[in-house]
């Protein structure tokens, strides 16, 4: 009887062991992802702090070497480079290498190893980011960052505008702040995961009876994840804080340097004996000292005494007032001889708005990281509910003895919902930058003619080939099984995303993408098929949104991860790791959904009947109907239109040209799924309790137009924010009444509802590659904005012929 007993107890061990290791694998991920986000933007903004101290030393010795220009004297004939460059070398104790190039990339002076121009001259003289790690700063210089060095090119004006030459300047910055820094976020990181794993595992040992984990109960879950929210929101806190600090305190080093440079001129000029003031034209270097930093709001010269003698700011002089401005600011003492009396004071004074506005942004960045990592940890979370579920369950057997699966039917959809949150993240990441890095395989030539049609021309192609075998993934379910066509589409979206970080050109790049498409569409069609062919009819619904859930949530995820990798380690880099993160469904796959690869020879007549086993007659006529063709034509396409040639296309484009980053791009793109994610589930409900879906069609299309139509009014991130919202808005409306509208047609009804729906899902694919080639077309003859308010003009006519010429009908 006792060793009955400690077989029974070693039985009931083993799923509570189980679980505390489910719990304690999610909370190191979820840590290991915030961490992993948290110190890529922390270096980030370090070497974005270093590039911008880089700039200030090269831009005050191009100053000079501008104003001899200015005078007359060719770049080519200036004497006394070497000297200024030997200036440099002082004030940059880390400098590796500086130079004086002509814009044919020829040396006029260098100190230590001449950095390498081409890449950077070749920025400067497009005007554009060259992709391959080259950008532009705010000020036009093109800066370079890779290989533990960071170069920097600021431009030097030849004849008229053209380009003469570059100040070219590289450093390799030291390590040592840097590294403490890193260090310290890591060990703060390491105290949260350790604190947040003791509660969890003090919490399953006495505070969670083995009863109360086998209860299908809320609390379970919400314990360990208000534990892991815990522990999260603690390094979150921790990561914001570094931000703020580490910006405003590289702000005011920087603010140094540029006065320093100021503060040696003027103590030349008090060396030669003239008094402070009686100093004639002071003020027009210290409004080049303003101007070649934002920061700075005003720059004021001040007497042994602190009374006010001039005063000026990035537009020129000021008026000297009794109050004498602003008094708060870094000062610079001046002096006719190191280490004699200070005759005068030179004050610089930062710009509060500016300031306050840099502390929002480096806050943002640190808000994204936690907005990213929260929705990772929920969909974690759903994960370890899942493995808790079958920690205390038994195999599902079928009558013949065979097993069938490890969960409940109806809850299938939080079996595939993991895999899919996965590939969606891995597919997601480079959806922030696609036509910029398409635009930088471009030759110059073709930027001038159809340069923004060419751009489309990669998403395009995507989204032909997900067409494609969407169209042919339902029978090959049917004869090969669910997980042929997902494996499969794994296998060949990481080869897409492999080649587009190796294409050299745009038609290879054009073929990459179109891999991606065709291994997008047999993988999200695979599982689409798995939840219908193991789904039952009561819960298909239920299951399938659960998994579009997951959809959205690693798309929001992955973009705006993609695009803080790229601003980082660039475009190639994050092709190399979307391809690899496709190990991770892959995995999911093999695990969670594999216990399942021997189903029960049912067949699921409502997934694979398509097009294809209708007569083509019966097609058109479908098509040609009042109800379901104007569906397609005035809503489904549209919208789709809209969707992919703002999303996709557009949204990068409109950001660069509003001086926003792809870290931005990758922002905006999170409101969509934040809204889809969180706010569909509501819209849906409300328009299931309605008997007249066709109005929720027709106020999707209304709110949708509106957003393109908006951005012709007004400009600018924010704008473009409100516009992927209302389109989003727009998704949610019109989404679930879509389907309950269609399936109600006697069109429908007769022709089949599985045939139908193909139908329908075919003109959605149709309508995304349409929609980069269509306002892609618009770009290039209407501009931007011009070019969204037409794509808005013609959504808003099509809702309005749907509204007019479909059928009015009441649904259940």
């Amino acid at each position: 009887m006792k060793n009955g007993e400690n077989a029974v107890s070693g039985r009931r061990r083993r799923p509570l062991r189980d679980v505390l290791l489910a719990c304690m694998l999610v909370l190191l991920l979820a840590q290991a992802l915030i961490g992993t986000l948290s110190l890529s933007a922390l270096n980030r903004l370090i070497a974005d702090n270093t590039a911008e101290r880089v700039e200030l030393l090269a831009r005050d010795t191009s100053a000079q070497i501008q104003t001899g220009i200015d005078l007359g004297k060719p770049l080519a004939q200036f004497f006394g480079l070497s000297v200024l460059l030997d200036g440099l070398q002082e004030r940059a104790p880390d400098m590796r290498g500086a130079s004086v190039v002509l814009s044919d990339g020829r040396v006029l002076a260098a100190v230590g190893k001449a950095p390498e121009a081409a890449p950077l001259l070749h920025a400067l003289a497009s005007g554009r980011d060259e992709g391959k790690g080259v950008t532009l700063s705010a000020l036009g210089a093109a800066q370079q960052a890779g290989g533990g060095l960071v170069t920097v090119a600021v431009p030097l004006a030849g004849t008229a505008t053209a380009l003469g030459g570059a100040v070219i300047l590289q450093v390799q910055p030291q390590e040592l702040r840097k590294n403490t820094l890193l260090t310290e976020n890591l060990e703060v990181l390491a105290l949260t995961t350790l604190g947040a794993a003791l509660i969890l595992a003090l919490m399953f040992r006495y505070a969670m009876p083995l009863h109360e984990l086998a209860a299908a109960s809320k609390t379970r879950l919400f314990v360990p994840l208000l534990i892991l929210l815990l522990a999260q929101g603690l390094y979150a806190a921790y990561t914001i804080q570094t931000f703020r600090h580490v910006w405003v305190e590289v702000t005011l080093d920087n603010t140094r340097i540029v006065g320093q440079g100021l503060q040696g001129d003027l103590d030349r000029v008090l060396g030669y004996g003239i008094a402070p003031d009686h100093l004639r034209g002071v003020e027009r270097p210290m409004a080049r000292l303003a101007a070649a930093f934002p920061m700075i709001g005003e720059v004021q010269l001040l007497d042994a005494d602190g009374r006010m003698l001039n005063r000026a700011d990035a537009h020129g002089a000021l008026p000297v007032s009794m109050e004498g401005g602003a008094s708060d600011g870094l000062v610079f003492p001046l002096s006719a001889q190191p280490g004699g009396p200070v005759l005068a004071q030179l004050r610089i004074v930062l710009d509060e708005r500016l300031i306050a506005a840099g502390v929002r942004a480096r806050i943002l960045d640190a808000g994204t990281v936690v907005a990213v990592a929260l929705v990772a940890a929920i969909e974690l979370f759903l994960l370890l509910a899942l493995l808790m579920d079958r920690a205390f369950s038994a195999p599902l057997r079928a009558a013949t003895g065979e097993p069938i699966g490890l969960d409940d039917s109806s809850q299938v959809g939080l079996v595939v919902r993991p895999v899919m949150f996965g590939f969606l993240f891995a597919m997601a990441l480079p959806l922030s930058f696609l036509p910029l890095y398409a635009r930088s395989l471009l030759p110059p030539e073709s930027l001038e003619q159809g340069g923004a049609f060419l751009m489309a021309l990669p998403i395009a192609a995507e989204m032909a080939c997900g067409l494609v075998t969407a169209l042919l993934a339902g029978r090959l379910t049917d004869r090969r099984g669910w997980q042929f066509p997902v494996l499969a589409g794994l296998l060949v979206s990481c080869a897409g995303n492999l080649a587009c970080a190796w294409a050299g050109s745009l038609p290879v790049f054009i073929g990459a993408r179109g891999l991606v498409g065709l291994g997008y569409g047999l993988t999200w069609m695979g599982l689409q098929g798995f939840i219908v062919v193991r789904s039952p009819a009561a819960y298909r619904g239920r299951n399938m949104a659960s998994v579009i859930a997951g959809l959205f949530a690693g798309h929001l995820s992955g973009a705006a991860v993609g695009a803080m990798l790229m601003q980082q380690w660039g475009s190639s880099v994050v092709f190399v790791v979307a391809a690899i993160l496709t190990a991770l469904p892959a995995a999911g796959v093999l695990t969670l959904m594999w216990p399942y690869r021997h189903l029960l020879s049912q067949k699921a007549v409502s997934f694979a009947a398509g097009p294809s086993l209708r007569s083509w007659a019966a097609l058109r006529k479908l098509l040609a109907t009042r109800d379901f063709g104007m569906l397609l034509a005035g809503c489904v396409v549209p919208f789709s239109i809209a969707q992919v040639g703002l999303l996709t296309y557009a949204l990068p484009l409109y950001a660069e040209a509003y001086g926003a980053t792809a870290g931005s791009v990758g922002r905006v793109l999170m409101l969509y799924g934040f809204c889809v994610i969180y706010v569909g589930p509501y819209m849906a409900r409300l328009a299931d309790q309605s008997v007249h879906k066709k109005y929720w069609i027709v106020a999707g299309g209304l709110v949708g137009s509106a957003g393109l139509l908006s951005l012709y009014f007004a400009s600018g991130i924010v704008a473009a924010a409100l516009s992927v919202v209302l389109l989003a808005l727009a998704s949610c409306l019109a989404g679930g009444a879509q389907t309950a509208y269609m399936l109600s047609l006697d069109n429908v009804q007769r022709y089949g509802a599985g045939g139908a729906t193909s139908v329908m899902r075919a003109a959605d694919k149709f309508g995304q590659m349409l929609g980069p080639l269509m306002v892609g077309s618009l770009f290039a003859s209407l501009g931007i904005s011009g070019g969204l308010a037409v794509t808005g003009a013609v959504y808003l006519t099509a809702t309005l012929a749907f509204l007019v010429l479909a059928p009015r009908l009441r649904t259940a």
